[in-house]
Formats: structure tokens, sequence, C-alpha cells
């Protein structure tokens, strides 16, 4: 397993022994300088399709600037389309396609996770979603969501909830809503917009069940806040009202 800081300071060390400086090295590979600057900052990594000729111009083989064989050997084999086969062969696993992804792209990536899983017939697992999620597409990760129904799985899906958009999010709620779990919620209420969470307290009130959302007032929007909170106060429900007040 590699680490992007670790691949960025060979990157620095190999173009200091070159006696380069980063603009002259993003010359050589036709990028702008910051995209090296980033690389040595460990903050990305060079795409797998600059490999190639990034270790031309250093002078040194993948092996050496990844520091990992293995993932050496995975990028050389995806380089030279040989990718399958040697996933196959070596029977690699979604945890080390994780680990080298990126420097992959998200089709690259899933079409790894899918030679593994037709090869082994294994399934991805929650765990392996949280890993893959930066990677991957959000289309792949729904499509993984829906097979595992892991919506029970409040912590997994929390953790996905950065790589999901809005209406992904929303189809989440919405099942969580019909197992009638409105209250887990709360822990998504960061992601999720602020018209699926005013909805979420309107029904609330509505059913006289506000209770399971509390948590969801801070993200009110000003006028849902001030709708609840004027109900609160003509239905006398201070107890209630205190725990809005913060956010009026």
């Amino acid at each position: 397993m590699f680490s992007t800081v670790e691949v960025g300071k060979k990157i620095a060390e190999f173009r200091k022994g070159k006696n380069m400086t980063q603009m002259e090295l993003a010359d050589g590979l036709g990028i702008s300088y910051q995209a090296v600057s980033n690389w040595e900052r460990g903050n990305s990594m060079p795409d797998i399709s600059k490999l190639p000729e990034l270790v031309s111009v250093l002078d040194c083989t993948i092996d050496e600037l990844l520091g990992s064989k293995k993932e050496s050997e995975l990028f050389q084999k995806i380089i030279d389309g040989k990718e399958k086969e040697y996933v196959k062969e070596q029977k690699v696993t979604i945890e080390e396609i994780a680990s080298a992804s990126p420097a992959l792209k998200p089709s690259q990536t899933e079409s790894l996770i899918e030679t593994i899983i037709t090869e082994n017939s294994d399934r991805v697992s929650l765990q392996d979603l949280v890993k893959i999620a930066p990677y991957v597409s959000e289309e792949y990760l729904m499509q993984w969501i829906g097979k595992l129904d892991v919506v029970t799985d409040l912590s997994g899906i929390t953790a996905l909830a950065p790589f999901l958009g809005s209406e992904s999010l929303d189809r989440i709620v919405q099942k969580l809503e019909h197992l009638g779990s409105l209250s887990k919620v709360t822990s998504l209420a960061p992601f999720l917009s602020s018209e699926t969470i005013d909805r979420l307290v309107d029904e609330a009130m509505e059913e006289d069940n506000l209770g399971e959302c509390t948590g969801l007032y801070p993200f009110l929007s000003n006028s849902s806040a001030k709708k609840l909170g004027d109900k609160l106060m003509k239905e006398g429900s201070m107890k209630e009202f205190i725990k809005l007040a913060p956010f009026l």
C-alpha cells in the first residue's frame, strides 16, 4: 500500500536530483506547476496515464517512485492493458484497488472492482464502499448501496454521505422514513438540502411527531424555523420551543 505523501516526497527528491524546478518538470509533462506542487505536497497523485512520462523525465522506475511493488506491477499492467489478467492471477483485493485508486480514473477503479467480483464471486461490503467512495462515481456507489440495502447501518451511510448528491441522499432519507427511522436522519443532516430538512420537519409537525426531529433544528431554513416557532408558541409547547430557540 503506497502513500500519496511518500510518493510526493519521492517526486520532489528525484526532481531535485535532476536539478529541475517544479516549473521545468511541469513544462516537460505539459501540465501546470500547481499540479506538480500538489503531487509533492501529497495532496494528489499523478494520473496513471502520466506515470510513464513522469518516470522517464525523472530517470527512475515506477517501482522506485511508488515504493510499493504490488501497486507498481498493477499500474504497469494497466498501462499495458493487461490489468484484468493480472487481477485474476494475483488475486488482487478490493482494498488493494482502493489503495491504488488515487492514481486511477473512476472508470478504471470500477472496472477493476467488477473484475474482482466476477472472478471471486464476491460482493462489495459496506466497508469496501467507504474505502472506494472517493474514487468512484456516485452512480456506482448508489448501485451498490441499493444492492446491499445498507440504510440501516447509519454509521456507514454517514461515512458515504460526503460523496453523494442531494438526490441520492433524498432517496436514502425516504427509505429511512419508510422504516420509521426518522430520528436516524439527524446524522445525515449536514449533507441534506435545506428543502429536504424543511419537508421532514413540516411532515413531523403535521403528524405531531416533532420529538424525532429535534436534531434537525440547527439545519432548518429561517422561514421554517419561524413557522415551527409560531406553532410551538401557539400550542404552548415551551419545552420544545426552548430547544428551537437558539436557531430562530
